[in-house]
């Protein structure tokens, strides 16, 4: 299937067909395929800087890679994520740090992360990321090492517990060797550490939950030792579930200005509902923070979830379009500047599709969700250094960005109806050179697909029926 497009001249067609019909099914038929929506592109108003796109590792990546069964399809799922060409090309890895790591000394402030297995299995999993491209790296605690947590239900459950506070400096001092040790002993800088994942939920897995109040008096702590030690990572706070409850914890940080002038990043994951009000709501509150302390806003953990799923994994158009709507949220409403899916790869057997790739099956057979080339729709084209410009008007959900030198723009454009949607971009002012399109819905992954004609400063297109489609539009000098 490819992509129909409607010239300019043709505009007027909806209407005429609508007088010269005498059929009312007929007349419905043709205003549905005919559809059209108008969108004014900016790009004058600048909304963010573009960081990039990327996926998480830990553990037990290596070995979810490694147990692809051709050992050709190990390679492609790196080039597929990181690599060029017809690819993600992320570029940014979120790591989870152990909390295992052993003392070195009686001081207890040195920790042994080179004998420590599971941040070498770690290591081991993003050195082919490291081969293909310099990533921003991004490391995450999921818990303090337990002998400095507190079990007292219920506001410490069992199982998942809070740091006590008579350790924050202990745990700061933790964190901050982890960091020194990729910069000393790997030669790999840390750009962004957080604080911790998900601060507000009790989970099954490893977990630890904090109280706003508590990450902004830790802050206080942890930001002068990495000084102190001569490290420039930025710290990240709060990656809380979803985006109201990561702004609550968020608050007592940005009210206090000491704290405040330490933050390096605002964090959210994305879980939760699409339509939710106050999700859209505290999306505005991160956005409105960006616009008055100039600190960047990160999306730091999404995945599709209950109840967006169908069975263990989705590899669906379906769960691909409602991933796209998220991100798309998530730029637009929340300024995020950097978004990331959980995992790069992940077991398929999970009730969730916690990978952006995923094994098939049982044999290891490497799948290529639509999900993937979804996302690649977004991270493929808009690269780091681009910047969000301001679109509006109603239909098909689009976003726009515009390349550092001014020369190129991109538009992605979500169609999750399943009926052709008919959609004309104006730049105003701005003359057009040329455009092409690449789309991917239920026949197609990131295929390239014939492109419109540009009139002047706009271009018009049909979007097939449940696609992201990116259109690539060269600005005219």
């Amino acid at each position: 299937m490819q992509i129909a497009w409607i010239p300019r001249s043709l505009a007027i067609l909806p209407l005429l067909l609508s007088f010269s019909l005498s059929s009312p099914a007929q007349e419905a038929i043709t205003t549905e395929i005919f559809e059209r929506s108008l969108f004014h592109v900016h790009p004058e108003q600048v909304e963010q800087t573009i960081t990039g796109f990327g996926s998480g590792f830990n553990d037990r990546s290596a070995a979810l890679i490694s147990a692809l069964s051709n050992p050709e399809d190990r390679e492609r799922a790196y080039d597929l994520l990181y690599g060029e060409g017809r690819s993600a090309r992320l570029n940014i890895v979120r790591l989870k740090i152990s909390p295992d790591a052993a003392p070195l000394d009686a001081t207890g402030l040195h920790y042994n992360w080179s004998g420590d297995q599971r941040t070498q299995q770690t290591w081991q999993a993003i050195q082919p990321v490291l081969k293909r491209t310099r990533p921003l790296l991004y490391a995450v605690p999921f818990t303090p090492p337990v002998r400095w947590k507190v079990y007292a239900p219920p506001r410490c459950p069992e199982k998942t517990g809070c740091l006590n506070p008579a350790h924050y400096r202990d745990y700061a001092n933790y964190l901050a060797d982890f960091v020194e040790y990729y910069h000393r002993t790997l030669g790999v800088d840390l750009d962004v550490i957080s604080i911790q994942n998900e601060p507000g939920v009790a989970a099954p897995w490893e977990s630890c939950l904090w109280t706003g109040d508590q990450m902004r008096d830790f802050l206080r702590i942890f930001a002068p030792i990495l000084r102190q030690r001569g490290l420039t990572t930025r710290i990240m706070s709060s990656e809380g579930t979803a985006w109201a409850g990561a702004w609550a914890h968020l608050l007592p940080t940005l009210a206090d200005s000491g704290t405040r002038g330490e933050l390096g990043v605002m964090a959210s994951h994305s879980y939760g509902m699409l339509a939710d009000t106050l999700a859209d709501g505290s999306r505005r509150q991160f956005a409105a923070a960006n616009g008055r302390n100039s600190l960047p806003v990160w999306m730091s953990e999404m995945s599709l979830m209950p109840p967006y799923f169908k069975g263990p994994d989705d590899p669906s158009i379906d769960a691909a379009i409602t991933m796209a709507r998220f991100v798309h949220r998530d730029l637009t409403l929340a300024r995020a500047s950097a978004w990331i899916y959980c995992f790069a790869i992940f077991t398929s057997k999970f009730p969730g599709s916690l990978g952006l790739l995923s094994p098939a099956d049982a044999n290891g057979t490497l799948q290529i969700p639509k999900r993937f080339w979804a996302l690649a729709n977004y991270s493929a084209f808009v690269r780091p250094g681009w910047k969000r410009i301001a679109l509006d008007g109603a239909g098909p959900e689009s976003s726009a960005f515009i390349s550092p030198q001014g020369d190129r723009y991109v538009i992605v454009a979500i169609n999750e109806a399943a009926r052709p949607r008919h959609a004309v971009y104006d730049f105003g002012i701005h003359a057009l050179g040329g455009v092409e399109a690449w789309a991917t819905n239920n026949e197609l992954n990131l295929a390239q697909v014939t492109a419109p004609q540009v009139e002047g400063s706009r271009f018009s297109a049909t979007l097939s029926p449940r696609s992201v489609t990116t259109f690539v539009v060269t600005a005219k000098r």
